[in-house]
């Protein structure tokens, strides 16, 4: 089973910010000494890079290692002392010590099925899976090995985002360890402030041990896959803006669409994909029947559980993968323009042994946005009196080798920013970053862009949760994006 995000926290010492800083000599020693004092506290829980099966998603995390991980099994373990994240310091720590809460996934059905309490290293697929057997489920990821932590931190899109909004709208309360290792709550009533920073403030305030979530009614869902020949782009894209805007369409809650472009090096050819998803066992939902018009290359449905969808085989720490994102106002004709900007960015890189590059769009529905006003509204600012929804553009790329760091680096940064200025002369550009999407590079950007009163909001909350700056660039904590 993948992990679910890794948390790091570096004890005793200073855990490294990213692949190109090391430890000093002295550092090192300080953490080696400290992985010395967590196994007198934790035994065979502590695990030694030299006899660790450790496996992270991403290469380039797979790459580093710490002194030593840790796995506790409880908040009071953590407060002792999956990861699918892209950057080396994101999920792992480098020559520190890194805390996996792997151990922390139990799921309790609460309130006659109406939540649920969720160990916070629990990935998506154990939780679709748990409540199944209830015939429940939750706002959970669309890829299976996405851990809870994370994905609902920083958002939390899902297939089921249109009927009940994004993840961290759907959490009553959090269990957190704070830096000086308290253990508490965080609800609308109780650490109100702490509340509010913890729906989208990412990693930067406490470590979360457990949500208490929304669950609700579910059955088998649909999901359609489609592709395309280039011949028929533009009728593809009419169709997909019309899925993402036409309120006779996006009225249907239980109807969910991402467009895909893709390259890859196997087979050395773009492709216009899509996938269709709705939240009844209807085969050829209604709602995509004007798409459904079109010719195909290929098309496969299935009717299942969210376990299965949703997990599908992913490759472990064999691939290097990255990130970039942007977020726009709805536009038909930038639809097209960003597609020709990835296609020629990508032309330049197409000799990436490996290369396996998509520009995936879907919507922020209108639906999502009102539900980000519920129980005291959300750190994302994004505009809750708008009446269209919003496009989320990833750029997601995977390739074989170190050496073409710098080349996909490029090509990323370049179709970003092209798409981003595409989408200024049109007037439908947008300062919102989506924190899950944001590369390395962008992540200064992303806190700025949830508007100047809630950035300083957070700030402020984090100086009063966590004084010492623990969870900060400077502190011992510094992987992900960071507040300061």
């Amino acid at each position: 089973m993948p992990r679910t995000t890794v948390w790091l926290v570096s004890f005793l010492a200073v855990a490294n910010a990213g692949a190109t800083i090391h430890l000093t000599r002295n550092a090192l020693a300080n953490c080696q000494q400290a992985c010395g004092q967590l196994s007198t506290f934790f035994g065979s829980a502590v695990h030694y890079p030299d006899s660790d099966d450790f496996t992270i998603w991403d290469a380039k995390q797979q790459e580093v290692h710490p002194s030593c991980r840790v796995e506790p099994s409880s908040a009071s373990d953590v407060a002792k002392g999956g990861g699918h994240s892209r950057n080396a310091g994101d999920s792992n720590s480098i020559g520190g010590v890194t805390v996996d809460l792997d151990l922390l996934s139990d799921i309790e059905v609460l309130d006659n099925g109406n939540k649920a309490r969720v160990g916070g290293g629990a990935t998506s697929v154990r939780v679709y899976h748990a409540l199944e057997s209830r015939n429940l489920s939750f706002v959970g990821g669309r890829v299976g090995s996405v851990g809870m932590g994370g994905f609902t931190l920083g958002g939390g899109t899902s297939p089921f985002s249109n009927k009940y909004g994004w993840a961290l709208d759907n959490v009553f309360e959090y269990e957190v360890v704070l830096a000086n290792g308290t253990i508490t709550t965080a609800s609308e009533t109780h650490n109100p402030d702490l509340y509010f920073a913890l729906r989208g403030g990412g990693n930067n305030f406490a470590i979360v041990t457990a949500f208490t979530i929304r669950t609700f009614a579910q059955g088998p869902v649909f999901t359609g896959q489609t592709s395309y020949s280039a011949n028929y782009t533009e009728q593809v894209l009419d169709k997909v803006y019309n899925l993402f805007t036409d309120t006779d369409l996006t009225s249907d809650l239980e109807m969910g669409y991402d467009l895909y472009y893709s390259y890859r090096s196997s087979s050395d050819d773009f492709n216009l994909m899509g996938t269709q998803r709705y939240g009844k066992a209807i085969q050829n939902p209604l709602v995509f029947r004007e798409i459904d018009q079109i010719p195909t290359l290929s098309r496969t449905t299935t009717i299942g559980s969210m376990s299965s969808v949703s997990n599908g085989s992913i490759p472990m720490g064999t691939t290097r993968n990255l990130f970039a994102t942007l977020t726009v106002s709805p536009s038909r004709s930038l639809l097209s323009r960003a597609l020709q900007i990835f296609q020629q960015e990508v032309e330049s890189i197409k000799s990436v042994p490996g290369l396996d590059t998509n520009l995936i769009s879907y919507p922020i529905q209108r639906n999502a946005i009102a539900a980000m006003k519920n129980r005291g509204g959300n750190a994302l600012g994004i505009d809750l009196e708008r009446d269209e929804p919003l496009f989320i553009i990833l750029i997601s790329t995977a390739w074989s080798n170190a050496n073409d760091d710098v080349a996909v680096n490029r090509m990323t940064a370049n179709a970003v920013d092209r798409i981003a200025l595409a989408a200024d002369k049109l007037g439908v550009a947008n300062r919102y970053m989506y924190i899950n999407y944001a590369s390395a590079e962008q992540a200064s950007q992303v806190f700025s862009s949830y508007g100047e009163d809630n950035f300083q909001r957070l700030k402020d909350i984090q100086k009063v949760v966590d004084p010492r700056g623990i969870f900060t660039s400077k502190g011992l904590w510094k992987g992900f994006v960071k507040l300061l």
